[in-house]
């Protein structure tokens, strides 16, 4: 049977993601808010699970529900994204993005042009420093920025680029008087992306603009 089919590529997946990342049933059941047992009977075929515990084991797995049924050469293995193609987003008055690669499954990676005025992106003065498991490559094209990495500032100019662990508590913002674009690769877990976005628009989580007068914390991970 079918469904038959789908539990037992569930269960192996499961399985193999948790041994690849090096995490015990219950170190996964912690991330995941499921428990040690219930991850046990599912890969060990003695369950089938809701979706709901799907949905909660694959974000602890930091991988896309989606992936668990996937047949094993029916995914996407290279995605081309033409320049007329590209997304463009007017995310505020403060900041335009362009989105450059298409996504793939299982990507790790995004990569965006982000053009943001003086003074404005993702962490400005007033705002709480942010931290999640993660990497940030950012390249800048025009103007400058100042990132603040862990408590120490790092200016950067045009054709420099910064790269920094984003477990350590970080922000960065165009500098001086000029607006700046830069070009941002982020490898952040899905979950994130965003409030990733949303922060780097200088709007809130729930997509409201935030006011230099009230800034709105950021939520860490």
């Amino acid at each position: 049977m079918q469904l038959d089919e789908d539990v037992k590529r569930i269960a192996a997946r499961i399985r193999a993601w948790r041994d690849e990342a090096g995490l015990t049933l219950q170190k996964l059941g912690d991330r995941a808010g499921v428990s040690a047992s219930t991850i046990h009977k599912i890969e060990n075929l003695q369950t089938i699970p809701t979706i709901a515990v799907l949905l909660k084991v694959s974000n602890g797995l930091n991988r896309r529900p989606s992936e668990l049924l996937e047949e094993a050469d029916g995914g996407q293995h290279a995605a081309v994204l033409r320049s007329d193609e590209r997304q463009q987003l007017a995310m505020s008055a403060y900041t335009k993005m362009e989105h450059l690669i298409a996504m793939i499954p299982r990507s790790q990676i995004d990569v965006w042009r982000v053009m943001i005025q003086p003074g404005r992106g993702p962490g400005r003065p007033g705002t709480d420093p942010w931290k999640f498991r993660g990497e940030w490559v950012l390249l800048v094209e025009e103007g400058s920025i100042e990132a603040d990495i862990g408590g120490e500032t790092h200016v950067v100019h045009p054709g420099d680029s910064i790269h920094f662990d984003t477990d350590h508590p970080h922000r960065w913002i165009a500098g001086g008087d000029q607006p700046a674009t830069v070009i941002a690769f982020m490898m952040v877990p899905q979950r994130l992306h965003d409030d990733v976005l949303a922060r780097a628009s200088a709007l809130n989580k729930d997509g409201v603009l935030e006011s230099a007068s009230e800034p709105t914390k950021a939520k860490a991970s």
